[in-house]
This record gives structure tokens, sequence and C-alpha cells, in this order.
């Protein structure tokens, strides 16, 4: 399980997410299916509730979306945005 870190705070721009790490005063702007799983994000959520999402939302195979997205959650918490549930 997975939540968005409280050391952010973020706003939805029509397609698009802006966020702001407050503790590196850096942004970060996410479109597509970047933007997609963060807005899932808003409640804490299971790597597998998160490709389910995502292959009911876009045209993606279930074994690359996986990866893809576990890529992309790994980049996240580097960057401190997001981190474990619970």
């Amino acid at each position: 399980m997975v939540q968005r870190s409280a050391a952010q705070v973020s706003c939805n721009l029509d397609e698009e997410v802006a966020i702001l790490d407050m503790n590196n005063s850096r942004y970060f702007g996410l479109d597509g299916v970047g933007a997609h799983i963060w807005l899932v994000l808003e409640k804490p959520r299971s790597v597998g509730e998160i490709c389910e999402s995502v292959i009911d939302h876009f045209d993606v195979a279930p074994e690359v979306c996986r990866s893809d997205v576990l890529k992309f959650l790994t980049g996240l918490q580097e960057a401190g945005l997001i981190e474990a549930a619970g």
C-alpha cells in the first residue's frame, strides 16, 4: 500500500497535476497516466489497485502496466512524494 506524502501539496490543472514538495521546494508536473495515478492515490492504494485503474482507463497490457507502474511509483518515492501506507 502506498499513499501521498504529507510533505507535498498538489492541485489539478485540467488534465495535469502540479505537485510541490514542501521539504525541498521543488515542483513536479504530471500528465497522462502519471496524473491518473496521482489522482488514484488520493487514498492509500495497493499496486494491484493502481494497475487495475490504469488498465481500465488506458490501452496497456497487464504485465507492461505493472512494470511501468512500479517504475513510476519508485520515482515518486525517491522524490519524496509518496510513502508506504500504514
